[in-house]
Order: C-alpha cells, then structure tokens, then sequence
C-alpha cells in the first residue's frame, strides 16, 4: 500500500508500516531525523497524491480536554481553525483513513470516536486514552494488557519549554504503531 503518515516527527507510526514493506511518506512541519522519505511541510500539500490509507495526527493543542474552560477570543479562534484542518483531513479523496486525537472537543463538537483504546492494551508500559476516528478500517483488536503504570505525562516538568513537553507528549507508542500496520494492511 502506499501510506500517508500525517503530522508525525517521529517516525514511529512510519517505520511500523515500513516494517511491514509498504511504501510510506511521512509528512510534519518538523524534521524527522533518520525517517527516510519525510517531507517537511504542510499534509494538505500531499492529500492530492494517490494514497491507499492515511494515518494523522493532528495537534491537539486547542482540542484536547485540557484548558477546555479557557473561552478566550484567541483560543476560540484556534479552535475553529484546528477544526477545520481536521475536517479537511477527514473529507481528503484517501479511501482509508485514521485519525487520532486524545479525549476533548472534538468527540462532543464533531462526532463520537470510533474507538477508544489505550496504548496498555497492546502491550505498552504507558496509559493514555486514545481516540480514533475510523473511515473504512476496522477498530484495532487489543493484543495484549499491560498495566499500563506510567502516564505519558510523567516524563515533562514544570522547568521544560510548553514547545519541549508537547515534543514529548506527542510521540506515539510503537507497540500500538506496531498494531495498526499490522491489522490495517
């Protein structure tokens, strides 16, 4: 298959799938060090390419339950335009596509996800709810339970930039990547 990674830095998702010998471009604003065929920019600049399936993870930035009782004019503004990319992800000509984004806005403003799952139950040291919304792929069947102990947010502090801590919050979990190029091919 010839699969779109969008809004990934890390690699993670895109080496799962190049594991399982499919043809993947990753694609995010940062560079992605050691992730060959990254093309550093804009996702809506690719979703014109002919693509099978397309995983993205949008910033989660003015989505996320966290700071949902900030109304500001600016973080509303935010909001609408985050909005808009999603639904412009979701509306691409790509017949396959995941998108992920932690609990918030979008599952009461938008629609409910089509799962909701958790990087422990497949095998993962970490827990953090997971939403995805499906187009035409299956929910990802849990392969594994661990206890999960660690919360992804034990790993910034208070003395780390907001750019540093959402770096760290923002790489995903490749026992999970492992599963969806797994299960989605």
């Amino acid at each position: 298959m010839k699969v779109l990674i969008g809004c990934e830095y890390s690699g993670i998702v895109s080496k799962a799938f190049r594991d399982v010998h499919h043809d993947v471009i990753s694609c995010d604003f940062e560079p992605s060090p050691g992730n060959p065929n990254h093309y550093q920019g804009s996702v809506i600049d690719l979703l014109h390419l002919p693509f099978d399936l397309a995983i993205f993870f949008p910033p989660c930035t003015y989505l996320a339950k966290c700071r949902m009782w900030d109304k500001s004019q600016e973080r509303l503004h935010n909001r609408i335009l985050a909005f808009e990319f999603i639904k412009e992800l979701w509306s691409c000509s790509i017949p396959k596509i995941a998108i992920e984004n932690p609990v918030g806005w979008l599952n009461k403003n938008w629609m409910p996800p089509s799962q909701i799952t958790n990087p422990k139950f497949f095998g993962s040291p970490y827990s953090k709810e997971v939403c995805l919304w499906l187009k035409n792929l299956p929910p990802l069947i849990h392969t594994c339970h661990s206890p999960g102990l660690k919360k992804v947010s034990n790993h910034v502090n208070s003395r780390m930039s907001q750019a540093a801590k959402s770096k760290i919050k923002s790489k995903f979990f490749p026992e999970m990547a492992k599963e969806m190029a797994n299960q989605w091919s």
